[in-house]
């Protein structure tokens, strides 16, 4: 599934969200949030997760904990206790929103949440790519069908804009537009051109880069051609 982990929120209720970590079909969760008095207070728990026609459904109890003073030298572990206050559910169908819903002592919550932008990722570099791409609803249908290769990828980024040079099997691509970070994930959306005579638009979603490389969601409608291509691409970084 797409990595739930991230810093959720609602962007019109500033001061409290909710970290999710995920691995496998298993995550944890920190929210923090105020009591009846305002008091700044966070609870957390650990859900399994399933995935059923497209959407995740995580589930666990709900905790609050105690423990030692942050500044007592040495921790004392002994004072650490916690206490079941309810369940959390988080239901999302990627990308987004999902929707949180959890109990605490009786109260129950619902709220509709995004990822919290945080900063934009830099995604310039060049790399080896491999891309698995479904073509279909060309004009020609023999041009239909499926395309598994691999090339070359270089990308360059100033500020939001984005410029992504994509070339394989003697047929070189450009795609630009501008990022739209949303939590870890970048969102790029804008034209296509290639040296083959096709052009069209093009989105790059759920695009995440490490030191080593990069991966993203593609999608492709050609103006010239009516091919409407679905699928993914990766690739491992050449310039360290």
């Amino acid at each position: 599934s797409t990595d739930q982990s991230d810093l959720w929120w609602n962007s019109s209720e500033n001061g409290w969200g909710i970290q999710f970590m995920q691995r496998g079909s298993t995550m944890f969760a920190t929210i923090f949030v105020y009591d009846a008095a305002g008091n700044p207070t966070w609870y957390v728990a650990t859900m399994s997760g399933t995935k059923a026609n497209g959407v995740l459904t995580f589930t666990g109890d709900l905790y609050s904990t105690r423990g030692a003073w942050f500044g007592a030298v040495p921790y004392n572990p002994a004072a650490f206790t916690v206490a079941k206050v309810g369940t959390m559910t988080w239901q999302v169908q990627p990308p987004m929103p999902g929707t949180l819903t959890y109990s605490v002592n009786g109260v129950n919550v619902t709220k509709v949440l995004t990822r919290q932008p945080i900063s934009s990722d830099d995604y310039s570099g060049a790399y080896f790519a491999g891309f698995h791409i479904i073509v279909s609803g060309c004009a020609n249908a023999a041009k239909n069908g499926i395309v598994d290769a691999g090339g070359t990828l270089t990308i360059a980024q100033n500020g939001s804009a984005v410029s992504l040079n994509l070339t394989a099997g003697g047929n070189s691509c450009t795609f630009s537009g501008p990022n739209s970070q949303s939590g870890q994930f970048g969102n790029i959306a804008g034209t296509y051109s290639c040296s083959d005579g096709d052009a069209g638009t093009f989105s790059a979603s759920d695009m995440i880069v490490t030191p080593f490389a990069i991966a993203a969601r593609l999608s492709l409608a050609s103006t010239t051609t009516g091919c409407q291509d679905t699928g993914q691409i990766g690739g491992v970084r050449t310039d360290q």
